[in-house]
C-alpha cells in the first residue's frame, strides 16, 4: 500500500513550499531554538516500544514538511517500515544512506531524520540511549523546519500524555533478562498507529486488531526497507505480516 500521513497532520492542510529556516549541512546544532530536555525526561516513564513509537510519528511530522519538495520514495518507505519495527524489530533492514546525495535545506534534513529514526530502531534495544538520542534530534528538527508548530506542539503534549498513562515503563531489574532471550517481550505491549491520534478513542487492548490490519495491508515488495517473509521466518518470525493474539509473559513468572 502506498504511505498514508495520519489525519491529525493532513487534517493541517499543505505545507507550504517556502522554507523560512536556516540550515547548515555542516550540523550545526545552534540554529536549532527547542531544547528536548523536558520531552525526554516525561517520556523516559514509557515503555520501549511506546518511545520508539513517539520518535516515529515525530519523524512523520517532519517527512509531511517536505512531501511536497521531493520525489525521493525513501523517507515515507522508512515510515512505514519503522512501523513494522516497532510491532518487532526483525522487519525492517538495517540500512545506511550516502550523505553526499542529501545536502540542502531540503534534502539534509530528511538525511538527518531518516538515519535517526533508523539508529533509534536497529539500537535501541541494545542501548537505552539510542531513543534519547532520537528524541533530541527528531523533537528539535520539528520546531524548526515546520512552518507552524503550533499544531506540532499540542499533538506532542497530547499524545505524550496519553503514552504515560497508557504504556508506563514497569520496573526494570538489570538480571531479568540477561540474556536478551525475551527482547521482544521487554519492549512492552504493542503500541498502534492509532494510539498517537488524539481523536482516537485508543486502549492498548486495540492495538493487535489494527497493527494486524496495519501490516496485511504492507507491500513488503515494494519496500526496499522491509525484509521478505521467508527471511522473517528464519529470523523466527511464524507469521510474517501479521499480528497474532499475544501470548503470556511466562518468562517474568
Amino acid at each position: 500500500m502506498p504511505y498514508i500521513f495520519p489525519d491529525y497532520i493532513t487534517n493541517q492542510g499543505q505545507p507550504s513550499p517556502l522554507l523560512r529556516y536556516l540550515w547548515d549541512d555542516f550540523g550545526d546544532d545552534s540554529i536549532f531554538r527547542y531544547d528536548p530536555t523536558e520531552l525526554i525526561e516525561k517520556i523516559e516513564n514509557v515503555t520501549t516500544r511506546a518511545k520508539i513509537a513517539l520518535c516515529i510519528g515525530i519523524y512523520e511530522w517532519i517527512i509531511w514538511r517536505y512531501h511536497r519538495l521531493t520525489d525521493d520514495a525513501s523517507p515515507f518507505q522508512i515510515a512505514e517500515a519503522a512501523w513494522c519495527g516497532n510491532i518487532h524489530n526483525a522487519y525492517p533492514v538495517y540500512f545506511e544512506l550516502d550523505p553526499d546525495e542529501y545536502a540542502g535545506p531540503v534534502r539534509d534534513p530528511l538525511y538527518n531524520a531518516m538515519m535517526s529514526i533508523g539508529t533509534v530502531l536497529s539500537f535501541t534495544d541494545e542501548n537505552e540511549d539510542e531513543w534519547v538520542d532520537g528524541l533530541a534530534l527528531l523533537a528539535p528538527l520539528a520546531m524548526h523546519i515546520l512552518p507552524d508548530t503550533k499544531p506540532f506542539e499540542e499533538w506532542l503534549e497530547s499524545v505524550t500524555d496519553r503514552l504515560l498513562l497508557l504504556y508506563p515503563a514497569p520496573e526494570d531489574d538489570p538480571y531479568e533478562d540477561i540474556f536478551n532471550d525475551h527482547e521482544e517481550e521487554r519492549r512492552g505491549l504493542l503500541v498502534a498507529r492509532e494510539a498517537l491520534d488524539p481523536s482516537f478513542d485508543y486502549h492498548p487492548d486495540q492495538a493487535p486488531e489494527l497493527l494486524d490490519n496495519f501490516l496485511r495491508n504492507v507491500d513488503h515488495t515494494a519496500n526496499p526497507f522491509l525484509r521478505s517473509p521467508e527471511e522473517l521466518k528464519e529470523s523466527g518470525i511464524e507469521h510474517p505480516y501479521q499480528v497474532l493474539p499475544p501470548e503470556s509473559p511466562e518468562w517474568r513468572k
